[in-house]
This record gives structure tokens, sequence and C-alpha cells, in this order.
């Protein structure tokens, strides 16, 4: 039992350290600065122009749609967004795109997409980042109409130094938009699939032009301000991400992956829902899910489970509805949560049922 019990502990840190090692330095410290910069250094009518909830049904589904394959432009995995999730709903983004962006960040990515293609097939990478879309959307619109009344009575309070009208006339938007173009390449940079060194030389050099671009253009006030909410935003996610991390790796061993292909190799409802639940329990980087699949697919899992599981496993984890509930807390995570369950269950057996 001693033996047992720490082994999963050890199992436990040891998803602590490959987490660490991987994410922190080029995922999550990128992620946290731009969610900072969402806060402090963008007004809160940018971001309802693009992002928000109300106006007219173009302005919305505009709103929903720049959400939804905001994943093509951010490579980025479901911790890493939440961080960004959490910048543009306290600014003022619609509480429904919020949460199709939170799903669909690292749910419809550019990079996932070819890969899946090409180890599983390319009709079936184009449904699933179709049906992800289409689904990201869809959470987002019940979500916004199931809590429409509280958003209207809470609006997230932003600590930070609001940037004016005035302010912001004291620079183009092309020199905004460089500045946010190069932080974000800074995220996308150090998620992309390429050598370690180049990767960091990348990394280095954009975070350079980055810094000379944030001192030119913006006021000392500001920038203190957008360091202020950075480690506010890190002090608020971080602790938690690491908690759901160790939870993640000490009951990932208890979960034996023959018994998930056992029971995932023809399209059920549980076959659908044990996939699901297996992306959410077993977290992986992102696009590690993808020969995780290729794994179940030669152990005979169907196409529609597997379906199920690739749309639900990166959008979703444990330490993520960990995240979320402090945000955005109980009752919102938990229609979240079975929201993303049901779509998922639905959408792997619809698949599994037209390939037959």
């Amino acid at each position: 039992m001693n033996e047992l019990v720490m082994s999963l502990i050890e199992a436990g840190f040891y998803a602590l350290w490959e987490y660490l090692s991987a994410h922190v330095l080029l995922c999550l410290v990128p992620a946290f600065f731009i969610s900072g910069a969402f806060c402090a250094l963008i007004s809160r009518d940018t971001i309802m122009k693009y992002l928000g909830g109300n106006g007219t049904r173009l302005r919305i589904a505009v709103a929903y749609l720049a959400a939804a394959v905001s994943g093509l432009i951010l490579e980025v995995c479901s911790c890493t967004i939440l961080p960004l999730f959490a910048g543009i709903w306290k600014k003022g983004a619609g509480f429904g795109p919020a949460i199709t962006f939170l799903f669909a960040g690292p749910g419809v990515t550019l990079l996932s997409t070819p890969l899946t293609a090409a180890v599983i097939g390319p009709s079936f990478a184009l449904i699933k980042l179709l049906l992800s879309i289409v689904i990201a959307i869809v959470i987002g619109l019940a979500m916004e109409i199931g809590f429409h009344e509280k958003r209207e009575k809470q609006q997230p309070a932003v600590d930070s130094v609001l940037v004016t009208h005035e302010q912001e006339t004291q620079r183009s938007p092309y020199q905004s938009g460089l500045f946010f173009l190069s932080l974000t390449l800074v995220m996308i940079f150090g998620t992309a699939p390429v050598d370690l060194i180049l990767k960091g030389a990348l990394v280095l050099v954009t975070s350079i032009i980055t810094a000379v671009l944030g001192l030119t253009y913006y006021t000392r006030v500001e920038i203190k301000s957008w360091l202020r909410e950075t480690y506010r935003f890190t002090k608020m996610i971080f602790p938690i991400l690491l908690i759901g991390v160790f939870i993640s790796g000490v009951i990932r061993p208890l979960i034996p992956q023959v018994l998930v292909v056992d029971y995932t190799g023809t399209n059920t409802v549980l076959a659908n829902f044990i996939a699901v639940m297996f992306g959410t329990i077993a977290y992986f980087p992102t696009l590690v899910e993808v020969p995780i699949a290729e794994m179940f697919m030669e152990l005979g899992m169907h196409h529609g489970p597997l379906m199920a599981y690739l749309i639900a496993d990166p959008a979703v984890s444990i330490q993520t509805l960990l995240v979320v509930n402090k945000i955005m807390k109980p009752a919102r995570t938990i229609a979240y949560a079975v929201l993303l369950i049901l779509f998922s269950i639905a959408a792997g057996l619809a698949y599994g049922f037209a390939v037959l």
C-alpha cells in the first residue's frame, strides 16, 4: 500500500517536472504577459468591438467567429489559454465569445490539423476542425443564454490603469498592432514544433523586439500597469495549474490504457464517454494528443470515440476546470464542463455512425 502511494506521488511530481520544463518558460510566461497586456493596454471599447456579446446580429456573429478561429493564430494548450481567457473576459468581452475563445483556442489549431491529417487522415482532420469550430460557437451561445442575466449584473473589475481614448490616440493602430503581433509571436514561436535551439533563438529575438516596441510606444505608467496585471494573472492562475497537473499525474497511472481500448472499440455512448473522460483526466501538452490518438487507433479504438477524444482532450483538463472555476465560479464551470462533454460525445457518435 505504501509503495502504491509513493509511486502515485512520484507520478504526480514527475508530471509537474515534465509540465514545468515543457510549458512555463516558452508557453505560459508569454501567455501571462499577453493577458496582462489585454487588461492594461487595450481599451474596453476595442475588446467590445471585436468580441462583445451585444450589438447588431452582424457584430455578434463577428465576435463568435473571431473567437472560434482564434486557435488558428494562437497555438496554445488548454492551460495556456486560461490567462488569455481571463484577460479578454475581465476586460469586457462578451461572455459567450469568451467561452468560445476558451474552447477554440486549444481546440482549433493550425498545427494540429495537418498533423492529424498525416496521422489519421485528411477527411478526419477536416471534419474534426469543422466540428470543433461549430461546437465552440454553440457552447459559447449556450453559456451566454444561460448566464446572460448574471453577466449583466456582475461585470468583472479590472484593477489596472485603464487606457483612455486620449492615451490611445498617441499611438497609431499600426503601432499597437505591431506591438501585440510581436508579443503574440513570442508565444507562437515558443510552442512551435521546431528544434529547441532555434525555438529559443526565435523567442529571444521576438522578446527583445517586444521590449523595444513596448518601451517606445507606451508610457512608464502603462508599462507598470501591464506588469502589474501580468503578475495578478500569474498569482491567480499558476498555483491552481500546478495543483491540477499534480492531481492529473497521480490519477493517470490508475487508468489502464488497455481497459480504455477494450471499452471504446465500438461506437456507443459509453465508448464516447470513456474516450472524453480519458482526455479530460490524462492531460497531454498541445499536439501530444495526436500520437496518443494514433496509439488508440492502432489498438482498436473506433473512429467515433477517437473523434470525441480529439475534440475534448485539447480543450479541457482537470487543471483547466480548477482555474476556470476560480475565474467564473462553480455553476458556470459545471455548465461549461457538461456542455463540452455532451457535445464531444454527440460529435463522436455522429461521426462514428457517418463513417460506418
